[in-house]
C-alpha cells in the first residue's frame, strides 16, 4: 500500500514541477483521472508501463462515451456526438478540425457534473491517444465503437430480462475486459493461447463489476429515472419501478433483491477465475484486477445485508477496507490458493452462499 501511495505522491510532485510551461497532454490526462474515478485511478497506477498509460487513456475515452450516454441530450444528438467522437479517433493522424468540432458539441450539449473537466480537455485526451502506437489505438477504437453502438441501442429499449441486463452490462463494462486482453497480448504479458482461454472470463469480469454497481445504486438510479434491473423480474413480485422502494413493499422487494444477488454471483466467480488464469508472476496486472474485484465483492456483501431500497442508506466501502484490499492484493496476488480462499471467505459472508466448502472445487480446474 505504501509503495502505491508513494508512487502517486511522486506523480503529483512531477506535475507540480511543471513551471512556466503548459502541462503535457499525458500528464494532464493523469491529473484528470482521479477526478472522474478515484477507484480506477488507484488501480490503473498499479499497472506496469506502458500498459498503465494505455489503460488510463482508454478509460478516459470510454468515460466520454459513457457521459454522452448518461446525459439528457436528445437521442438523435447522442448518435451524432458518438459519431463525431469516434470519427475524431479514426484518422491516421489527428484532425484538429474534427476534434474542435466534437469538443464544441460535447461542452455545449452534454450535461454532466464531475466529468465537465474531462469534456473541456477532450482535445488533450485525443492528442495523447494519437501519441500511442497504431496497434494500441486500433484496439481502443474497436472496443469504443462496440461500446457506443451498444449504449445507443439501449437508449431505444428498456431492460426487460436478465439477458438484456447482461447485454447492457457487456456494452458498458464487458468490452473493457476484451480490451485488457488485447493490450496484455500486445505488451507480451500473455500468449495468444492464454488470451483465448481468458476470453469468456474477461467478458464476465466486466459484467461482475457492472452488476454490483446496478445492485448498489438501485435507489439512486430510480430517483434519476435510470432503470437497470429487469422489469419482468420486478413484475414477477407484483411490483414496478414506482413501487419497488416503498417501505410497505419491502418484503416483496427483498425477494427481487435475492434474485439479483444470486444472478450476480456467477459473474463474480468468473471474474475470480479470470484473475487466477493470469500469469502468476504478473503481480501488478493481477493487482489491477484484484482491487476492483474485491471492492465489488465488499459492496456485493453489503448489498445482500443492507436495506438498499432506502435512499438514505448508501452502500459504501471505508478507506480502511480499501487499504486492506490493496494490501492483500499485493501480499497474496501471486498465490492462487490464497486468492481462492480469500474470495471464498469473502463470499461466504452472504447467507446461504455455500462458499465455506466450495472454494477448492470451484477453482481447482482453473
Amino acid at each position: 500500500m505504501e509503495t502505491i501511495i508513494n508512487y502517486v505522491r511522486k506523480r503529483k510532485l512531477k506535475l507540480l514541477l511543471v513551471r512556466g510551461m503548459e502541462m503535457d497532454d499525458v500528464s494532464k490526462c493523469w491529473e484528470m483521472l482521479p477526478k472522474v474515478s478515484r477507484s480506477f485511478a488507484l488501480c490503473i497506477r498499479v499497472l506496469p508501463k506502458p500498459l498503465d498509460e494505455q489503460m488510463m487513456l482508454s478509460y478516459l475515452i470510454y468515460r466520454v462515451i459513457d457521459t454522452v450516454e448518461d446525459s439528457a441530450a436528445p437521442l438523435a444528438a447522442k448518435g451524432e456526438i458518438f459519431g463525431a467522437f469516434l470519427g475524431a479517433l479514426s484518422s491516421r493522424r489527428m484532425d484538429c478540425g474534427k476534434v474542435a468540432e466534437c469538443k464544441g458539441r460535447l461542452c455545449a450539449e452534454i450535461s454532466c457534473t464531475y466529468e465537465a473537466e474531462l469534456l473541456k480537455n477532450v482535445d488533450a485526451v485525443v492528442r495523447a491517444y494519437y501519441s500511442q502506437p497504431a496497434e494500441v489505438r486500433k484496439c481502443i477504437l474497436k472496443r469504443g465503437r462496440t461500446m457506443a453502438k451498444g449504449m445507443y441501442g439501449f437508449q431505444k429499449k428498456g431492460i426487460e430480462t436478465f439477458a438484456d441486463q447482461n447485454n447492457y452490462s457487456y456494452y458498458v463494462a464487458g468490452v473493457i475486459g476484451y480490451l485488457f486482453n488485447d493490450l496484455l497480448l500486445y505488451n507480451g504479458i500473455i500468449t495468444l493461447e492464454l488470451k483465448r482461454k481468458l476470453r469468456r472470463y474477461a467478458r464476465h469480469f466486466g459484467l461482475a463489476l457492472q452488476k454490483v454497481n446496478i445492485l448498489r445504486d438501485i435507489a439512486h438510479d430510480i430517483a434519476q429515472n435510470r432503470r437497470y434491473w429487469p422489469k419482468k423480474l420486478i413484475a414477477k413480485y407484483k411490483l414496478s419501478y414506482e413501487s419497488l422502494c416503498l417501505r410497505e413493499n419491502r418484503e416483496a422487494a427483498l425477494k427481487v433483491l435475492h434474485e439479483q444477488v444470486k444472478n450476480a454471483r456467477r459473474y463474480l466467480e468468473s471474474a475470480m477465475k479470470y484473475v487466477l488464469l493470469l500469469p502468476e508472476k504478473a503481480l501488478r496486472v493481477r493487482m489491477f484486477c484484484l482491487i476492483p474485484l474485491f471492492m465489488a465483492i465488499e459492496s456485493y456483501v453489503k448489498c445482500a445485508q443492507s436495506d438498499i431500497f432506502d435512499p438514505a442508506q448508501k452502500v459504501k466501502i471505508s478507506r480502511e477496507e480499501v487499504r486492506d484490499i490493496v494490501a492483500k492484493s499485493g501480499l497474496w496476488g501471486t498465490s492462487n490458493d490464497k486468492l481462492a480462499l480469500w474470495f471464498s471467505q469473502s463470499m461466504a459472508r452472504v447467507a446461504g452462499s455455500g462458499f465455506e466448502q466450495e472454494y477448492s472445487l470451484l477453482f481447482n480446474k482453473v
